[in-house]
């Protein structure tokens, strides 16, 4: 147990399945939950695996058809790995961990293109199906923790084109429960579990993940299209960014920004609203701007949306056996 440091290979995934759980999500809680200096949240880059797409909305740009997608999508589906790298503000980072989900292709719903695609970026199913996590009891350990809701130290949460990230995170953290029926009341919710956000999407909105990393020189450490490598690259590229930014900004003779600066502009701005969907919002992007959101305002009048997505009935589309219908 404990975080890792760079002497002892940060950059190393850390695989966690039911039986090494217990240590590592404690390790991984070492990491994640203590603040930096100047008393700021970790970061941590968030990303998840899942069988692919039951209804596919890549074709269309309509908001509303793509959050119904998204919904439909989430609720019927269960991720199979969710990865997170971990970073203190400077962008030192602190490990990268890979929880591995008990998912079993002969009951649990998926696109049959999806899971081979997933088997040959290097996805055991036959091991998750027997030593994987209990999706319910990552849910449940990470809603208890200081790292989910608007406390002094929450994290800083990083994905790239993570709208599927957030709703995945949402489901699990909440025991399998259907999605809201409404944009508003998902970007309401989301904003109570995970109050500081960014999407890297947002900052860098052409290529992939990987050709964006070979582009600016960010080294891949794993596989890619697993979890825990795809959030490790994506935190990199994250600090890369701030980076060359940093550099262009001191030979413009413009203030060199810093993440604290960054986050602490964003976290003092005003919203008079919650953020609804923006018309330029294309399907699978996070629709908010390219900066850190705090939604106090949300997050405040939110309670009474999240206690009605709450008291709905569970999703009556999963066949697992390990979530009670």
């Amino acid at each position: 147990g404990g975080p890792p440091s760079a002497a002892d290979g940060a950059r190393q995934v850390r695989e966690v399945w039911a039986w090494n759980f217990e240590e590592e999500f404690a390790a991984f809680m070492l990491a994640a939950a203590q603040p930096t200096l100047g008393g700021s949240g970790a970061v941590l880059a968030l990303d998840t695996e899942f069988p692919g797409f039951l209804i596919d909305s890549r074709k269309s740009q309509a908001p509303a058809a793509c959050y119904q997608a998204l919904r439909q999508n989430v609720d019927s589906l269960w991720p199979i790995q969710v990865g997170v790298a971990v970073a203190s503000s400077d962008g030192a980072l602190r490990g990268v961990w890979s929880f591995n989900l008990r998912f079993d292709t002969a009951v649990d719903h998926h696109s049959i293109s999806s899971v081979a695609f997933l088997r040959q970026a290097g996805i055991d199913f036959a091991r998750h199906r027997a030593e994987g996590i209990h999706a319910s009891e990552l849910g449940r350990r990470l809603a208890g923790s200081a790292l989910i809701g608007p406390f002094e130290h929450s994290p800083y949460w990083l994905t790239f084109s993570g709208l599927y990230d957030f709703g995945y995170l949402l489901k699990i953290l909440t025991s399998g429960r259907p999605l809201p029926m409404e944009p508003a009341a998902f970007n309401n919710i989301v904003s109570m579990y995970c109050p500081n956000r960014c999407d890297l999407r947002e900052l860098l909105p052409k290529g992939s993940l990987e050709s964006l990393g070979k582009r600016h020189g960010v080294k891949r450490s794993g596989l890619p299209h697993t979890a825990g490598s795809d959030a490790l690259l994506t935190l990199e590229l994250f600090f890369r960014f701030l980076q060359l930014q940093a550099s262009a900004n001191s030979r413009s003779s413009v203030k060199t920004w810093s993440l604290e600066e960054w986050t602490g502009w964003e976290r003092n701005r005003s919203w008079s609203s919650p953020y609804g969907w923006d018309d330029n919002w294309i399907a699978h992007r996070w629709p908010f701007t390219a900066a850190w959101q705090y939604h106090a305002a949300a997050a405040a009048a939110s309670a009474a949306s999240l206690s009605a997505a709450l008291s709905q009935p569970r999703n009556p589309t999963h066949s697992g056996s390990f979530f009670p219908l």
